[in-house]
């Protein structure tokens, strides 16, 4: 009896282990480039989009990402959250999953994948210099609604949003 506890004890400690840490490191972050971007701003099915532009080098952008997690909680049946990392490429694995992990992101998260920083200006909006953080919320129709530069608290992102959810009524 007592061979069998240790060897139950023992499986669970290695296959449990890895069970835990493969949810710790199941975020994903894909390439985003403009086609694909207009198609998530197109295909609304009856959510509002929530875009976020951020980095992980970037303090207001660290400083906001967790109230922006806990509005995505709140808000998950009627806004879409989307976070588009402007990090480069080769620091995904170090800089940017870190990031979302520590965060315990709860929304999908893209990088930029755009042809070039003029591509993804234009996108956003030609007026735009590149500040980051940098948020848009589109209505569920697509249509661009709240253009954010800067760092925003909880309060002040979720008056935005409810006005767009109310005109999107």
């Amino acid at each position: 009896m007592k061979n069998k506890i240790i060897f139950i004890v023992l499986i669970f400690f290695i296959f449990g282990s890895n069970i835990i840490s493969q949810s710790l490191s199941s975020i994903t972050v894909d390439k985003i480039n403009k086609s694909k971007m207009e198609s998530i701003v197109k295909n609304r099915k009856g959510k509002i989009l929530f875009l976020n532009i951020w980095a992980s080098w970037c303090v207001p952008c660290q400083m906001e990402f967790p109230d922006i997690v806990k509005l995505a909680n709140k808000y998950k049946n009627s806004v879409e959250f989307i976070g588009l990392s402007v990090d480069e490429m080769n620091d995904l694995e170090t800089e940017v999953i870190p990031f979302l992990t520590k965060n315990k992101v709860n929304f999908k998260n893209y990088i930029n994948n755009f042809s070039s920083v003029d591509e993804l200006i234009n996108f956003v909006n030609p007026q735009w210099q590149g500040a980051i953080p940098t948020t848009i919320i589109f209505d569920k129709k697509g249509n661009r609604k709240k253009f954010i530069v800067g760092m925003r608290s909880y309060e002040a992102f979720e008056k935005e949003i409810l006005d767009v959810l109310k005109s999107s009524k």
